[in-house]
């Protein structure tokens, strides 16, 4: 018995567009549905075997898999904008979100192809940025439905992904402090091997380097995204005379640990050194001194990618194209003029 495979590849179509073929899709084109009929007559298809042969059966669910391996990861305000952003729209959409954890960033691959494979899912958001961990590519050889939250690696830039522009965004506090007043600006990156932290190093190096500011190598460091990682660059980065007397950390986790740290050395915040966190988590307005923070529209950001992905699944396409969205620096109490 002929299969709607046999039909697809005889009409030269992917299977999904027999399928729609003969449930009455009318965004099928004439000729197509024409030809489909044509090569299903000569194999003698009949399409009440449909039901059984379709390649690609709806669950009205899309995955994400949590790369857990770190504690900030859900302390950090990124986390729980991201969920309201998906859900919204998977709600809205009546589709729901199916969320997965993993202990390590390879075993990101391995768990989201298997919520895959046991078709629990049509489709995947994926949140990792890690460039030592191919998991766009491992997903488009299975031609799964992807929407990337983060910019794709360079070998897969038609998949479709929604960020903001991490390097615009940090290039223009780093100008924001230098306008201040600021040359020894220290950059707290979070993990080194994410594709976002190496993009905002990029726009505090151009920041600095348009000023005519040369980078000290110590004023770079990385704090993993955790509070006690930006508590920890203090101490690597105080070290006398040529000390930072401004501190731009990713996260607001970070910048909390930063505040910490020089609150215990007794340096004034914002009289001697400013700080710009980032994510404008609830708790950047309630500390004192109130922390500057970048705003970025996490939130929004995955909404978009939700709705591109489930589009997508709709009309049995791949996601491609992208949305690059602005962020908004709020200047609270942690950034002054550098009076040093």
């Amino acid at each position: 018995m002929s299969t709607i495979r046999d039909v697809a590849a005889k009409a030269n179509v992917h299977p999904s567009t027999v399928s729609r073929v003969f449930s009455g899709n009318a965004r099928i084109s004439e000729r197509t549905r024409r030809r489909v009929l044509a090569a299903a007559k000569s194999l003698n298809f009949q399409p009440n075997a449909i039901a059984r042969s379709l390649s690609v059966r709806r669950t009205h669910t899309i995955g994400l898999v949590v790369p857990h391996v770190y504690t900030g990861y859900f302390e950090d305000s990124f986390f729980p904008q991201i969920m309201s952003g998906l859900l919204d729209v998977t709600y809205a959409h009546h589709y729901r979100l199916l969320v997965s954890g993993c202990e390590s960033y390879a075993d990101e691959i391995v768990q989201t192809l298997q919520i895959l494979r046991s078709r629990q899912a049509d489709g995947i958001i994926v949140t990792s940025g890690r460039l030592d961990v191919n998991t766009v590519g491992e997903l488009r050889e299975q031609g799964t439905p992807l929407v990337l939250i983060g910019r794709p690696p360079d070998q897969h830039g038609d998949v479709g992904w929604v960020d903001a522009d991490n390097q615009e965004d940090t290039r223009r506090i780093i100008a924001r402090l230098i306008e201040l007043g600021h040359r020894r600006i220290a950059y707290v990156g979070g993990d080194p091997d994410t594709r976002v932290v190496k993009e905002r190093l990029e726009g505090y190096q151009q920041a600095m380097t348009a000023a005519g500011i040369a980078v000290n190598p110590a004023w770079v460091d990385y704090g993993y995204f955790a509070e006690d990682g930006g508590y920890q660059a203090v101490g690597r980065t105080q070290t006398g005379d040529n000390s930072p007397t401004a501190y731009y950390a990713a996260n607001d986790l970070m910048a909390i640990g930063i505040l910490r740290a020089l609150r215990e050395r007794q340096i004034d915040v914002p009289g001697a050194v400013s700080v710009v966190g980032t994510n404008d988590s609830p708790e950047a307005s309630h500390l004192r001194p109130a922390l500057t923070s970048l705003r970025v529209p996490y939130k929004r950001i995955a909404a978009i990618a939700a709705h591109m992905l489930i589009n997508a699944i709709k009309e049995d396409s791949l996601p491609t194209g992208h949305q690059i969205l602005s962020s908004q620096l709020i200047e609270r109490e942690t950034t002054a003029q550098c009076l040093a």
